[in-house]
């Protein structure tokens, strides 16, 4: 009797143990042993652009009153570890669109991998090292704001260089997503879909057009004789880590 007393209590033993290792973690740890902390994105792109004043480490550029081109108002970019954030106003009074006829187009100039030495198109830009360009659309239905979704392009000139040397690598679904109302844009950008990786701290600048014709840079400053494009770097960007 006291061989199958103790054969039972050996096997239940055995089954509270199996039951306990078996049991799911809600709480995951990662290999260090921290818990994993729910990605949040900190802003929503729906045109509703209160989530930017709560936000620190953000790079901005305003419009210098005495550039060339001046329909870009002011710019702001916030980085984190997943997505490339970019909030922009621009001025109704050069801006403007008729329903499928003009689409707005709006660049972005990106400096991937952080270094001046590569990429390209000085024609806006004092550095001129841009390795990446999305070119999409403030109306891209031409009625109404709508979501901005770029064709993107590579630097394929000489370094440093200027000119339209710009070689179309297609639409990448998914690669950003944005909203807004007359006068003010947001977009975000996700990292993990670039054609290229982006450095952690790299720089950016923007354009927006009227009938293929800048109107809009930013970075942009006043013209003197030595800069009488009145052309700036572009925006140095620091990603935020938590």
């Amino acid at each position: 009797m006291k061989k199958i007393l103790s054969f039972l209590a050996m096997t239940a033993s055995i089954l509270a143990i199996s039951v306990s290792c078996n049991k799911p973690n809600d709480d995951e740890d990662d290999d260090d042993g921290k818990k994993e902390e729910e990605y949040v994105a900190p802003i929503k792109v729906d045109g509703d652009f209160s989530d930017w004043a709560k936000l620190t480490s953000v790079a901005e550029a305003k419009c210098d009153p005495e550039a060339t081109k001046t329909a870009l108002k002011v710019v702001k970019v916030y980085a984190d570890a997943v997505y490339v954030f970019v909030y922009f106003e621009w001025d109704k009074d050069q801006i403007t669109h008729e329903p499928d006829v003009e689409h707005v187009p709006f660049h972005c100039y990106i400096n991937t991998d952080g270094d001046a030495s590569t990429g390209g198109y000085g024609d806006e830009f004092s550095d001129a090292c841009s390795e990446l360009l999305f070119e999409g659309f403030v109306y891209p239905d031409g009625a109404k704001v709508g979501s901005y979704e770029p064709g993107v392009h590579e630097w394929t000139g000489e370094p440093n260089g200027t000119g339209w040397a710009w070689t179309d690598l297609g639409e990448f679904n998914g690669l950003c997503a944005g909203a807004g109302i007359e006068g003010k844009y947001e977009f975000q950008i996700a990292r993990e879909l670039m054609p290229k990786k982006l450095a952690d701290n790299f720089s950016i600048g923007f354009d927006i057009q009227q009938d293929w014709e800048s109107v809009g840079v930013l970075p942009n400053s006043h013209v003197t004789d030595d800069n009488p494009g009145g052309l700036a770097p572009s925006l140095q960007v620091k990603t935020v880590k938590k």
